[in-house]
């Protein structure tokens, strides 16, 4: 036997039953159910579809589809972040590399202007600023897309969500309530190396990578194109 159309709609609002969000990891895990469901009827061809398919979705576990989504999120997270390294080292190259040396004079020339123990901590509310406001925006972008694909993508949740971005807020903190003396050379050649590099990473979870979601996922998805314009 082989599954209809109609099974394979009820194998994705099994998946949405069982709190799987996003269609990306939908479709891994109905393509599974799918090959299992139709492995299991030919041993057992008197079987309904609903039997084979509680069958095929015993075999996850007690913790049904959690233990898939979580190791795929773990996964995308270092897809994500090996993103992030590709594009971050372009910037040590031109033209980007421009970009870079004026960003490292910019913050030199601050940190050597203002020695003073907040000036640290006014560049780090500067970047944790940014990272708020961005946050905000690119959330109110993610609902309006949805709205718009009625479809949820696990690697586009990432790049909106600035890859849990609560980690780089949290440096940002950290970083500002570590106010130093700038009186030494060393020290402001460290802060200015750190802020420089935490400045082209942020320019790039923030606002680098959300601008190329679409052709993201396109490239990591090819179904992403014919499914978002049905």
């Amino acid at each position: 036997m082989k599954l209809t159309d109609q099974h394979i709609d009820e194998l994705f609002k099994f998946t949405r039953q069982h709190y799987v969000e996003h269609y990306d990891l939908q479709s891994e895990l109905v393509d599974h159910l799918a090959n299992d469901i139709e492995a299991i009827w030919k041993e057992q061809p008197t079987l309904s579809f609903e039997q084979a398919r509680d069958i095929s979705f015993k075999k996850f576990g007690i913790f049904g589809f959690m233990d898939v989504v979580e190791k795929r999120t773990v996964a995308l997270e270092k897809k994500y972040w090996k993103m992030v390294w590709a594009i971050f080292k372009d910037f040590f190259k031109l033209p980007q590399f421009i970009l870079t040396v004026a960003i490292t004079v910019g913050v030199y020339e601050i940190l050597s202007v203002f020695k003073y123990e907040y000036t640290i901590a006014v560049l780090g509310v500067a970047c944790f600023v940014v990272l708020i406001i961005r946050l905000a925006i690119l959330s109110f972008e993610k609902k309006k897309r949805f709205k718009k694909t009625n479809k949820k993508w696990l690697l586009e949740e990432h790049i909106y969500k600035l890859g849990n971005g609560e980690l780089f807020l949290n440096l940002v903190l950290q970083i500002m309530l570590r106010g130093s003396n700038l009186s030494s050379e060393w020290v402001v050649l460290f802060y200015t190396v750190l802020f420089t590099a935490l400045i082209l990473v942020i320019y790039i979870i923030a606002f680098v990578l959300p601008s190329k979601v679409e052709e993201i996922l396109a490239k990591e998805h090819p179904e992403y194109l014919f499914v978002t314009n049905q």
